[in-house]
């Protein structure tokens, strides 16, 4: 079974293991400043979607059943990682806040990685 970042966002007693806590977490937000430094705390990393990682993400994130249908809060993602746990939390930006944590497997976190330079292979075409 995979494994996800475990993650206790500031103080708000919301602990985040894997997909069971999300339809809770659904309109969940903290103050974005406070999710950072709680990642910092840890050794982590939290690091800003581009433009085309933030659309893949939200496309992952309605097509996601363990969300709520539609799309998450806000104009923009982070990507949280903390060392020792190959997943990451992926919060959904909106304005000061994160929101709608979405736990990812190692695997999306992969191919978000290739998103984010433009490396998107096609089949017949250059690779």
């Amino acid at each position: 079974m995979m494994t996800f970042l475990k993650v206790l966002l500031c103080g708000s007693g919301l602990a985040m293991t894997g997909g069971a806590a999300l339809a809770d977490a659904s309109g969940f937000c903290i103050d974005r400043a406070a999710a950072k430094d709680n990642i910092d705390k840890r050794g982590g990393s939290f690091i800003t979607a581009t433009p085309e990682q933030w659309q893949f993400l939200r496309g992952i994130y309605a097509m996601n059943p363990a969300t709520p249908p539609g799309l998450p809060f806000g104009d923009s993602a982070v990507i949280a990682k903390v060392p020792g746990d190959r997943g990451a939390i992926i919060l959904f930006i909106d304005g000061t806040q994160a929101c709608t944590p979405m736990p990812v497997p190692q695997e999306l976190i992969d191919m978000l990685d290739r998103v984010g330079v433009g490396d998107i292979p096609h089949p017949n075409g250059p690779a």
